[in-house]
């Protein structure tokens, strides 16, 4: 069975976003993240004025001190070591920043797993975000475009798994078969008819996914499959 599964990480796999948590603790998360919300900038612009606006003297040091004390949802890496066992594929897909990100796998031991990401980086004492991912057509609420990273690292038989919390998540789980939601992203999908289904940890999402692979009830979603031809044709 061709399962590819394309996780959150901020919110999904940590229990909080560790993100938002950075910004807050070291520098300034507001008025910029009530501006995101009702749309006043984009989240680009996001996150260039909550990295202009870190505290002086911030180093990388700091902000892996906040990864290290990172809560974890504590069934991710049986979840992932599952994944693994089927020889399923798995990619993490996030908005967020690799420094605190690839932090939190190396303390979970989880060192072959492709992460999508935002980079930090740091030069003469400041942090600069740079968008990988991004694209010049995207307009959500995502710097690098999700919704393109899980359509060209996938294959026409896959069934694509898409399991997520946020706002960033909104446009991958639109183009995606199965979907798990929770917070924001479970709203979303109620308010836009997207079947789903409810978590709240990586045990709820294994359970379900054994079961629905042991009952074969794994297939393509039909409005997920014209939504990706169609993001295909207008690339």
């Amino acid at each position: 069975m061709n399962l590819n599964f394309f996780i959150d990480f901020d919110g999904t796999i940590s229990k909080e976003d560790l993100g938002d948590k950075v910004f807050k603790v070291l520098g300034k998360f507001e008025p910029y993240h009530s501006q995101l919300v009702n749309k006043q900038i984009d989240i680009k612009e996001y996150w260039h004025e909550l990295c202009n606006n870190l505290n002086n003297g911030v180093s990388k040091n700091d902000i892996l001190d906040i990864a290290r004390n990172c809560d974890v949802d504590y069934y991710f890496k049986d979840f992932y070591d599952w994944v693994i066992e089927k020889n399923y594929k798995i990619r993490i897909v996030s908005d967020g920043f690799d420094i605190y990100i690839d932090e939190v796998l190396s303390h979970l031991e989880i060192t072959d797993i492709k992460v999508h990401c935002n980079k930090l980086i740091e030069k003469d004492n400041r942090f600069t975000p740079y968008f990988t991912g991004e694209q010049e057509n995207c307009h959500c609420f995502s710097a690098s475009c999700k919704r393109n990273i899980v359509l060209n690292n996938s294959d026409d038989e896959d069934i694509l798994v898409y399991i997520g919390d946020g706002y960033s998540d909104y446009c991958p789980a639109e183009h995606s078969d199965i979907v798990f939601a929770k917070k924001n992203l479970a709203a979303y999908c109620n308010t836009n008819k997207i079947p789903h289904y409810p978590y709240k940890n990586f045990f709820d999402v294994k359970k379900m996914m054994v079961d629905l692979v042991n009952k074969k009830k794994i297939k393509k979603r039909n409005i997920a499959s014209i939504k990706r031809k169609n993001a295909f044709e207008a690339e």
